[in-house]
């Protein structure tokens, strides 16, 4: 059985999945139970609506304004456990129930309140997660055929022929909305966060890496950075062209990532000069990765067969988090200083801080 669940694990709830959202959905919950409270006590007052129970009536606005102020002033919504936005939700369904069978049953307007829950849950909620809701609003809606003799005779079959294809058809719109919103915006960060050309992450998303894994300085995880610039690039496109200089970017980025890890991140930060993130290793694992940086570039060049005369070639610095830097910006800074180290004494080679030290210990 152990084995069975790690294969087949079960799907946690996540709600308001959403992160930016999370606190629109609590303003909006804590919104829709105000909207009910005062509406339902209202309601007493519009001539045709059952009054008997209208004590129960006020009960039920008394606990719908207690919860919006504890969605308004007391859950900390961006940071809640998903079940409090399923108890929210969920509690719409006893008290619109009760609303319904205090109001007259089969003829009461309460039954309208599900709109709210359709609405909400559709929007908020994943789609597995919102269809239970659309279902037990109808279910809902049906209860007056347990305890109203007359709910057939008033129409309530009726009612939930139109209704019931309601709920399911507005909450299946919104959730099919949603799903395309949230696919746009997923697209939109991706391309966002790459390179166009050669596919490769962008600087920003390498930035992003580096500050979630360092956590602001405050994590103790190694953290590799190994920056990249190709030698005389700009001779692929003196001798062919800006079509020349793409072929050569393209063939470098395939050569990182050959020379990288599955789980590294390799990118493009602009230009010639691209850059790998690797977590995990220590300094002699950076240098190996450095080694095989240039190894890859060497043979990306040997390689291009359509440019002939040009040889690719890169210098790389390496920098380790936190033995050579206390925060991303030194991290950034000390492997720059290391490329252009490469760079300044002969080019096709990688530098590390230890190769500042020594060469360091060898003058003194």
């Amino acid at each position: 059985m152990q084995g069975e669940d790690r294969r087949h694990p079960r799907p946690r709830l996540r709600a308001l999945e959403m992160v930016e959202e999370r606190a629109l959905g609590g303003r909006l919950a804590g919104t829709l139970y105000v909207t009910g409270a005062i509406t339902a006590a209202a309601m007493l007052l519009v001539p045709g609506v059952e009054r008997t129970h209208w004590r129960i009536i006020l009960a039920l606005a008394g606990v719908g304004l207690l919860w919006a102020l504890a969605c308004f002033f007391v859950i900390p919504w961006e940071r809640a456990s998903p079940l409090v936005s399923h108890f929210s939700c969920s509690l719409g369904f006893p008290i619109t129930a009760l609303a319904v069978a205090s109001t007259g049953g089969a003829e009461s307007p309460g039954v309208y309140y599900l709109l709210f829950i359709v609405g909400y849950c559709a929007y908020f909620y994943r789609r597995r997660e919102a269809v239970p809701y659309l279902v037990a609003c109808i279910a809902v809606n049906a209860l007056p055929l347990a305890y109203d003799r007359s709910a057939v005779d008033e129409g309530l079959l009726a009612q939930l022929l139109i209704l019931g294809p309601t709920y399911l058809l507005l909450g299946g719109l919104i959730i099919a909305g949603k799903e395309r919103l949230v696919e746009l915006r997923d697209e939109a960060r991706r391309l966002s966060l790459a390179d166009p050309l050669t596919g490769l992450a962008n600087r920003r998303a390498l930035i992003d890496l580096l500050d979630s894994s360092t956590a602001g300085g405050r994590s103790r995880d190694p953290v590799a950075l190994v920056l990249v610039d190709l030698d005389g690039f700009k001779e692929a496109n003196t001798m062919y062209g800006h079509p020349g200089g793409d072929t050569v970017l393209v063939a470098t980025a395939a050569a990182l990532r050959s020379a990288a890890r599955e789980e590294d991140m390799v990118a493009r930060l602009g230009g010639d000069e691209f850059a790998i993130v690797a977590r995990g290793l220590n300094a002699d694992d950076v240098e190996r990765l450095a080694a095989r940086v240039l190894d890859a570039v060497r043979a990306a060049g040997a390689g291009l067969d359509d440019m002939p005369g040009y040889e690719l070639r890169c210098s790389v610095g390496s920098a380790l988090y936190p033995d050579d830097a206390q925060d991303v910006d030194e991290l950034v800074a000390t492997a720059d200083v290391c490329m252009r180290g490469a760079k300044v004494t002969g080019k096709d080679r990688s530098l590390s801080t230890r190769d500042f030290a020594i060469d360091s210990a060898a003058v003194a």
